[in-house]
């Protein structure tokens, strides 16, 4: 039997449908021959999306076709941080690198080595911390689905599409365990900022993300920085702690504006992309004069590894705690005028002194380990063995 099928105007393709049925175990298998320039992709994508609406006894939505086969194409480039959203997870993805959206209150990310996804930090007073979850928990299944790496930006969708207060089962493997962990969903606002005074005039800034503002719900975390920094400031401070732990990153230009009020003239961090093209990002002379120190982790990632690269690799910060996360890798958004969007891979970033941290992360000038399981926000200073390290250094 032959079908003429008409792709464009003008051009005529052959159908060959073979008269030849093998009849398997669990199905019948009809062979179909059908004569395409393999070379012409959008000739094989119309073939393919007419197959399907003439032939198969499945209703098919053709939006839902052209969605999964562009969430294919990125898919392809392996990497977790480079994906299509369709119009309606686009939005919520937009959501999550705001300052305001519903969700868990945690930062995931991806174990390409050991293909699987794991908890980066849950934020402080969020609802994952609250929940007992903990930077480095490997998550095994969300509501009962299993999710690998490659799943990143569908989990990520997923932990995000509820509304305020439903729930969420996370299966988690902690020290060789799996148990689960159920999340109420909430309005999370992000306050990125907070301050204190320590003993021997010595200020404490702990920075949990660099996120932008919201109008009328937030201030942006370099806004927060500044205001937070001239009030210890006015209060005679000698020295500066920066809090880095658990912060897994956020905004690359914000976070470049807090370490340019921190630096003198110099670089604070290069990119590079896939033609080599590099820039640099650099600070002026203007500087914050004084001893600092700097406390990073395991959650310690993304922005927040440029900030501890630009001071440790300008020797303005003793860096200390342990190994960070190791995301080298900047991100850029592009959006459609339907409503959809990508997040693609655009970059690679390097510490002044030329080294891309990404997978391998920035080794601390003192390794501490941490006295206590608890979260960051809930240690005491007796209980911080890397504060108490900090203010011991800060002291010589």
């Amino acid at each position: 039997m032959i079908i003429k099928v008409r792709i464009k105007k003008g051009t005529v393709w052959t159908v060959l449908i073979t008269a030849i049925i093998t009849a398997v175990i669990t199905s019948a298998v009809k062979d179909i021959l059908y004569f395409v320039d393999a070379g012409e992709l959008s000739y094989k994508m119309t073939a393919v999306t007419k197959m399907l609406k003439n032939y198969c006894i499945y209703d098919v939505d053709e939006d839902k076709m052209n969605d999964y086969a562009l969430i294919g194409l990125t898919a392809a480039a392996g990497d977790p941080y480079t994906s299509y959203y369709p119009k309606d997870e686009f939005s919520s993805y937009k959501d999550s690198i705001s300052s305001s959206y519903v969700g868990i209150g945690a930062t995931i990310g991806a174990d390409l080595e050991n293909n699987q996804l794991v908890i980066i930090s849950p934020m402080e007073d969020s609802p994952a911390e609250a929940a007992g979850l903990k930077s480095g928990d490997v998550i095994k299944a969300i509501d009962g689905t299993p999710y690998v790496a490659v799943q990143l930006s569908d989990a990520a969708t997923y932990l995000k599409t509820g509304d305020e207060g439903t729930s969420v089962v996370l299966k988690i493997e902690r020290d060789g365990k799996e148990f689960d962990i159920t999340v109420k969903r909430a309005k999370i606002i992000k306050i990125s900022v907070k301050s204190k005074m320590l003993g021997n005039n010595t200020g404490y800034i702990r920075i949990t993300g660099f996120e932008r503002d919201i109008k009328g719900e937030s201030k942006n975390t370099y806004e927060e920085f500044c205001e937070h920094l001239e009030a210890l400031k006015t209060a005679g401070i000698k020295s500066l702690v920066i809090d880095l732990r658990d912060n897994p990153g956020g905004d690359f230009d914000l976070v470049c504006k807090i370490a340019d009020k921190l630096l003198p003239e110099g670089i604070i961090t290069y990119t590079e992309d896939k033609n080599g093209k590099k820039e640099e990002v650099k600070s002026d002379a203007e500087s914050l004069d004084m001893p600092m120190a700097v406390l990073i982790n395991g959650g310690s990632a993304s922005a927040s590894e440029i900030l501890t690269g630009a001071l440790k690799d300008n020797k303005k910060a003793t860096v200390i705690g342990t190994k960070s996360y190791g995301k080298g890798i900047v991100q850029s958004v592009f959006s459609f005028t339907d409503g959809s969007g990508m997040s693609v891979t655009t970059a690679k970033y390097y510490t002044p002194s030329g080294v891309c941290i990404h997978d391998i992360g920035i080794e601390p000038d003192i390794e501490v380990l941490p006295g206590s399981k608890k979260a960051i926000s809930e240690l005491s200073l007796s209980e911080d063995t890397q504060l108490q390290k900090a203010l011991e250094v800060l002291s010589r």
